[in-house]
């Protein structure tokens, strides 16, 4: 056979290749075709913004929606085992907590669940209940899907969070017969009936934030880390009236993790100002001066608790408090 006639023939075979390569993108991009393989599992994880979820105690009854931003995250993805999500998502499942929410990856799918301020706007969403609680989802066919669930009746606010946010985007369908609405709900249905069980509703508030004390002792191997907004501000009541020989009828907590007693007030930050903590205080990092004590409680955290007042030796009163409340 003469040269020019192979050159001929695999001249012919590529470009029929690259005429059905071709014609199966546009039938893909139509939504016509089967889509490109999955790209499998991230070699780097966490990816370079997220950490990996630690264990939290779970909340019950309203108080998901009223937890920090990333102590509900992870709460979000601890709410299920490792081989629930696995049996829920179809695979082996990666997950990390990411911008106050929980990122979990498989094979082929890429799901994002966290509590917000406001839904997500959709187009052409269809009304459902998930858990008792009305919710809202939609499904762009096999590509992606968004789910937004009413949680609670409270106004939004830098405390509470009365949404419930499942995003779904798919890289390809490696389960034919599995709607990503469905899925969705599923995910929100599952994680809800984990972390939303038969339990407290959010308290009253007055108009200055106070809320009815309830004496609440810290949660050991916990105490406040994790806790939501109004259980913090319990606990720092219950420990501090205890400290200063008074009754807890004295305390007043407020809903958003401050409590007074008598002269001094207790408050946990979790937005801080990064600031040097030259002291050390029950074993953590400190900044103690005559009317004020800030401790880091956590490594891995931005959370402060910071004393204030007067009358009292702040930092021995910090001191005396401090092991409860980091749930030693």
């Amino acid at each position: 056979m003469k040269t020019s006639t192979v050159i001929a023939i695999v001249l012919g075979v590529l470009l029929s290749i690259a005429s059905v390569a071709g014609a199966a993108g546009y039938l893909w991009a139509r939504g016509t075709a089967a889509p490109p393989p999955a790209p499998g599992l991230p070699t780097v994880w966490p990816t370079r913004d997220g950490e990996l979820p630690h264990r939290v105690p779970m909340p019950s009854g309203e108080m998901l929606v009223a937890m920090p931003g990333d102590s509900s995250a992870h709460v979000l993805c601890q709410a299920l085992s490792d081989r629930h999500w696995q049996a829920l998502l179809g695979g082996t499942t990666l997950r990390e907590v990411r911008g106050n929410g929980c990122h979990l990856v498989t094979g082929s799918l890429d799901v994002g669940v966290r509590l917000d301020n406001a839904p997500a706007t959709l187009s052409a969403p269809q009304a459902v209940t998930v858990s008792g609680h009305a919710a809202e989802v939609e499904s762009s066919g096999t590509v992606n899907a968004r789910l937004n669930a009413h949680l609670v009746d409270e106004p939004p606010s830098g405390r509470v969070h009365p949404y419930l946010r499942v995003d779904i985007t798919r890289s390809a369908v490696t389960r034919p017969d599995l709607a990503l609405d469905d899925l969705a709900v599923s995910i929100a249905r599952d994680v809800l009936d984990a972390t939303m069980a038969p339990g407290p509703g959010l308290p009253a508030r007055s108009r200055d934030g106070t809320i009815a004390m309830q004496v609440t002792e810290p949660v050991p191997g916990y105490g406040i880390r994790g806790a939501p907004w109004p259980v913090v501000s319990w606990q720092l009541c219950t420990e501090l009236a205890k400290a200063m020989g008074t009754s807890p009828s004295a305390a007043k907590p407020k809903f958003d993790g401050r409590c007074t007693v008598r002269t001094v007030q207790a408050v946990l930050n979790d937005d801080v100002t990064p600031r040097a903590y030259p002291d050390t205080l029950a074993g953590r990092p400190a900044l103690i001066t005559s009317d004020l004590v800030a401790v880091k409680i956590a490594d891995d955290e931005t959370e402060e608790l910071v004393f204030t007042g007067t009358g009292r030796d702040l930092s021995a009163l910090a001191g005396s408090v401090l092991p409860a409340l980091l749930g030693r």
